[in-house]
């Protein structure tokens, strides 16, 4: 853990006093996985990348670098592509042109910033043949993953379809995210099946004492003014607040500095944190956008009509976050965040996973990923944009995506 950030522990959760921060540089060091990932991100920002759309991109170039260094240094499977090695081949160069080679293919309006980002990293190799071995691995390993998603959807726009009647997701009253997120569901997995392997059941019945129940509890504390919260509770909503996809990058490349990885571990471990967190996400859209469920903000403005005598409606509720546009039921935020926390979980058992508020720069730090997903699922209701059972749902759709990639990927070498 680093000495800059102190931390009280208080109920097995550590709350920490941190300064702002806005660059997506902070764990970078000199880990050439690492300091693509910034140039990922950075990229992205630049380009206008839409924020549902980045994960498959950082799931594409931290699969073809670890494919890379993995065909250098050996030890595990493959996760993809097992190129020719002429040795003597360096891991790092195969990990720099890698990397490049995927972010140039997937930000072509950047190169400039990109190819500033190749040279400062080659300068720290000489010429030699174990720099120009590993570059042509690095580069067939780029080449050859491309090929094999071409045709994945990432890129695809899909008008939505919205619903209407009790229970139907509706443009909410919102200018967060426009709804032209269905693609995401569509997206061919990394690790998963089918983007529905992990489908949950579908929301609550509406005329379910649960329904009642998750009702209540959102328009109760979930609502902007006026709600039961206690000042804690508030501060946790917000904390989580921000997209996962602002706070779980970073922290990803912060453990894999912190824990001092070679570039074979460094590359394997943050090739399957973000293959769990774009797998997560596609599971969570296509659940999404199969059931189709309405926001807090519409049922509860609606209550009179979903056919339960528990619900009384108040036509005038609004949540303390903004809504996003599109539907409810799961929740990606649990999803990403159970499914990341929990792949950090069995790579470190015993390390402390960091999470950071990019907008307030607060910090906080958690024993174990179970601490991380219980307060999120508390937290997406409480400021809400979220029912309960939809967070559960959710959490246990990024639990199986990260158990299923410890038990089929990135396995040792038999």
């Amino acid at each position: 853990m680093s000495p800059s950030w102190p931390f009280a522990i208080l109920a097995g959760i550590a709350f920490v006093a941190v300064s702002p921060f806005t660059r997506s540089l902070e764990g970078a060091g000199t880990d050439p996985v690492n300091r693509w990932s910034v140039a990922a991100a950075d990229a992205a920002a630049a380009s206008g990348m839409p924020p549902l759309r980045t994960p498959i991109t950082f799931a594409l170039l931290h699969l073809a670098m670890f494919d890379a260094t993995n065909a250098v240094v050996g030890g595990h499977q493959p996760y993809a592509v097992a190129p020719d090695v002429v040795r003597p081949a360096s891991a790092e160069a195969a990990a720099i042109e890698a990397g490049y080679r995927v972010l140039l293919a997937e930000f072509p309006t950047q190169q400039a910033a990109l190819r500033l980002v190749y040279q400062e990293l080659l300068a720290s190799f000489p010429d030699g043949p174990p720099r120009s071995n590993g570059a042509s691995v690095g580069a067939s390993v780029a080449t050859s993953l491309l090929a094999l998603r071409a045709n994945d959807g990432r890129n695809a726009t899909i008008a939505p379809t919205p619903g209407s009647g009790p229970g139907a997701w509706v443009p909410t009253p919102t200018g967060f995210l426009q709804p032209t997120t269905e693609f995401l569901g569509r997206v061919t997995p990394f690790t998963m099946n089918s983007p529905s392997q992990f489908r949950p059941a579908g929301p609550t019945r509406l005329t379910s004492n649960r329904w009642a129940e998750d009702y209540d509890e959102v328009k109760a504390l979930g609502v902007r003014k006026g709600s039961i919260r206690t000042a804690e509770q508030t501060a946790t909503a917000l904390f989580w607040e921000p997209l996962a996809g602002t706070v779980w990058p970073a922290s990803i490349r912060r453990l894999a500095a912190e824990q001092a990885l070679d570039i074979g571990e460094s590359a394997r471990f943050q090739a399957a944190a973000f293959a769990a967190f774009a797998d997560a996400l596609i599971g969570c859209w296509d659940a999404k956008f199969q059931y189709d469920f309405w926001r807090p903000v519409t049922a509860i403005r609606n209550g009179d009509t979903d056919g339960n005598d528990r619900t009384d409606p108040d036509p005038g509720w609004e949540p303390l976050s903004t809504t996003p546009a599109f539907p409810e039921y799961p929740s990606g935020h649990a999803c990403a965040t159970a499914a990341v926390t929990h792949v950090i979980e069995d790579f470190f058992p015993h390390a402390v996973i960091p999470a950071r508020n990019v907008v307030t720069g607060e910090g906080r730090l958690y024993r174990k990923a179970s601490e991380v997903v219980d307060e999120v699922v508390e937290a997406r209701m409480l400021i809400g944009v979220h029912f309960r059972s939809s967070n559960e749902d959710g959490a246990d759709i990024g639990r199986k995506v990260a158990r299923q990639i410890r038990s089929r990927w990135f396995k040792p070498r038999p």
